[in-house]
């Protein structure tokens, strides 16, 4: 059998990004362009170096998972919600799988069996097509699992080296202001103030207490944003000047971001919550 690593290697890269940005459509995830295109050429590569001489053993099941999890990393990150995604991920997959096998009984009538396994005589226009199908109807079609993907914006902090990305949902009932300057707010969950300041040692216990922590990190200029909520009369969110804060393709110059103590997403699509304004 002749094979084209040139054709594996750009089928699989393009089938790859659509399944990826399928599942993070579908799962309300904003996710960067960039890491898609990198998980996706993570499989293409794969899939070319499975025929290399002496490779085989890249064909086990344990390295289709190992791959396969890398993939969803370099797409979606070591996150709360990447399990959720690599979920639908696997959804969508088997969708393509489905909607292939149609299309080939469609087509031909039959497919054919080597031994224990089903094989597909598709074109690599076929294969394409199929796939942009399947990524048009989760993007279409399906009802989102969460939150609808353009309520879901990205976001990037830098603070003192430190660079940290995420994803903010856009919420309109969000008016947590700065009492002096009156700016908005963003609120993320404490661990992003734990990946912004890794050498700190901080714990959620430190924004239950923000008056104690506001010691500790004196040094960052914190500030107490008060706040209230829907079954709490008021309360103290720990806020830390950011050097840049990005959200969407707006960027603020030294602006708060309050950390809650509390998980500010109830499905892990977004780690951040920021007022009603449409970001583009």
């Amino acid at each position: 059998m002749r094979v084209y690593v040139d054709l594996v290697f750009i089928l699989n890269f393009l089938v790859n990004y659509l399944l990826l940005r399928g599942a993070a459509k579908l799962g309300a995830s904003a996710v960067r362009k960039r890491r898609l295109c990198l998980a996706a050429l993570v499989g293409a590569g794969y899939a070319v170096a499975v025929y290399l001489p002496g490779m085989g053993f890249l064909q086990t099941a344990g390295m289709k998972i190992v791959c396969a999890a890398v993939m969803l990393l370099a797409a979606y990150g070591i996150r709360r919600r990447t399990l959720r995604l690599a979920a639908v991920f696997a959804a969508v997959s088997l969708v393509l799988c489905g909607a292939v096998y149609g299309v080939e009984l469609i087509k031909s009538g039959r497919v054919y069996f080597n031994g224990k396994s089903l094989l597909y005589p598709v074109t690599f226009s076929s294969l394409v097509l199929t796939a942009s199908a399947v990524y048009c109807a989760c993007h279409l079609l399906l009802p989102k699992l969460n939150h609808s993907a353009k309520s879901i914006v990205p976001v990037t902090l830098r603070l003192q080296g430190a660079r940290v990305h995420l994803s903010a949902l856009i919420d309109s009932g969000n008016t947590l202001c700065d009492p002096i300057t009156g700016e908005q707010v963003l609120v993320a969950h404490w661990q992003t103030a734990k990946r912004l300041l890794p050498r700190a040692g901080l714990s959620q216990s430190d924004f239950s207490a923000p008056a104690n922590t506001m010691v500790r990190l004196a040094s960052y200029r914190p500030r107490l944003i008060p706040y209230r909520a829907v079954g709490t009369a008021s309360g103290m969110l720990l806020a830390l000047p950011c050097e840049e804060v990005k959200i969407g393709k707006h960027v603020k110059k030294n602006s708060l971001v309050a950390f809650s103590p509390t998980q500010v997403s109830d499905g892990g699509s977004y780690e951040a919550l920021t007022g009603g304004t449409q970001y583009a």
